[in-house]
């Protein structure tokens, strides 16, 4: 028993030794357009495991890379300012994912790539969209609501009220029908917050006569 046990420890500890010898270390190359990466290769000479790249025009990414490109959970910071922290395949960021930008405005959202999906986005101001998205802005189906209680439904285009939709203001008025640029276009239904009802064709948020 004792022999076994000895020839078991034996097989263990080189076991660990191999594991030792084959396991990836960082390493640092610099590329001809003066590009860096600081990571793990793989045998064939390629990004795989954890590392960092910062190229040469400021953005950079850290986290995990398989196949020569970023690949699983990591962070992509652009030069300027915007910041995408999770998921990536095959260099594209897909899945769940946050985008943090300059002006303190950030979306958490299902990305098919960044910033096109759906998402929460929230202002530095407590405004708060929830909805569909396009390159980083609210477009398709959503709703919008400001900090004064004001609240948007229905359709948007590149961040911008338009198509149809529903406005409830704060003081109790409210517009249902068509917009544009985020004034009241095409057919609408403006009632006051006195009641007053103002229905017909809109155009750039007046009603035609």
């Amino acid at each position: 028993m004792k022999k076994n046990a000895s020839k078991i420890l034996l097989l263990i500890a080189g076991l660990m030794i191999c594991g030792s010898v084959s396991a990836q270390v960082a390493e640092t190359k610099t590329y001809k357009d003066g590009s860096v990466y600081t990571g793990q290769f793989n045998g064939r000479g390629k990004k795989e495991g954890q590392g960092r790249m910062v190229w040469s025009n400021g953005n950079q990414y850290e986290g995990q890379w398989k196949k020569d490109m970023p690949n699983g959970e990591g962070t992509f910071t652009y030069a300027n300012g915007i910041v995408y922290q999770g998921q990536w395949v095959n260099n594209v960021a897909k899945g769940h994912g946050i985008i943090t930008m300059p002006n303190g405005a950030s979306i958490d959202g299902e990305w098919t790539e960044m910033g096109t999906g759906t998402g929460v986005m929230t202002w530095a101001d407590g405004t708060r969209y929830v909805g569909s998205f396009k390159d980083g802005a609210p477009h398709g189906q959503g709703e919008k609501i400001w900090p004064n209680g004001d609240r948007y439904e229905g359709n948007f285009s590149m961040g911008h009220l338009s198509g149809e939709g529903t406005c409830k203001y704060h003081d109790g008025a409210s517009y249902t029908g068509g917009w544009s640029n985020d004034m009241y276009n095409g057919q609408g239904r403006y009632i006051g917050a006195d009641g007053t009802v103002s229905e017909g064709t809109f155009r750039a948020g007046k009603l035609q006569k």
